[in-house]
């Protein structure tokens, strides 16, 4: 359906774009820190991934597919641009000559500098694993209509989180210590995650529910499942 109040659309949209982008700059800057989950280890990025991905489901619910992917998008040239701004400054400029001053920029530096595979390998999983919750998600929508809210979120996100976990963890330690505390740290991460996705449903549900009649005619039915979310509207 054209969506007639493009200014409700716009106002909700820019403002889960906002806490997309949010969560997903405090994942990257946290995800190369490791935390004790019991005995074993996992990314602290776990802690907000997640969100990343109910916010994508309560888009692709309300919007459809091309607005929660734009919003994917969004949140990936903001990471990479504040990635770059502060890696930019650190290198440029020279810190000034005060002990507690140098010590600060080094660390910031730090942070940055010594996880680019972690930085990469999250916005390679995110890319990857958000477009296939939004196909999925897409697909059992367009099959079972406004109902099953829950089966196509759970489903879409089991996929995502799935994938997400393999290729960031993947991307981001193997070959950085043995295998013996990285196969656990797929489970944890894992099982972390989805319980996340699963505890937060109903929240989900309602927020979805309470969007739909605030902006009633904005969602938009595609099956052309572009990774861009540039694909042509159904007739």
């Amino acid at each position: 359906m054209e969506n007639k109040n493009n200014v409700k659309c716009s106002f909700i949209v820019t403002i889960l774009a906002m806490i997309t982008v949010v969560f997903s700059i405090a994942a990257n800057t946290v995800s190369a820190r490791l935390g004790f989950f019991g005995p074993y280890a996992a990314p602290m990025g776990v802690f907000f991934f997640p969100f990343i991905y109910i916010i994508s489901d309560i888009l692709s619910e309300v919007y459809g597919y091309r607005i929660s992917r734009w919003v994917s998008w969004i949140a990936t040239f903001v990471n990479l641009l504040f990635i770059g701004l502060v890696l930019g400054i650190c290198t440029l400029i020279k810190p000034a000559d005060i002990p507690f001053v140098i010590e600060l920029n080094n660390s910031i530096f730090t942070v940055f500098s010594t996880s680019v595979r972690v930085i990469v390998g999250s916005i390679i999983s995110a890319i990857l694993a958000g477009w296939a919750n939004d196909i999925i998600f897409q697909a059992l929508k367009h099959k079972d209509g406004e109902k099953g809210f829950a089966k196509r979120k759970l489903l879409s996100s089991l996929a995502a989180e799935s994938i997400d976990t393999v290729l960031f963890i993947t991307i981001s330690f193997v070959g950085t210590m043995p295998f013996s505390a990285i196969i656990p740290m797929y489970i944890i991460q894992f099982i972390l995650k989805y319980t996340v996705e699963v505890l937060t449903e109903p929240v989900a549900h309602f927020l979805s529910a309470k969007l739909k009649k605030y902006d009633p005619d904005a969602f938009e039915d595609r099956n052309n499942f572009n990774i861009f979310g540039f694909a042509k509207k159904t007739a």
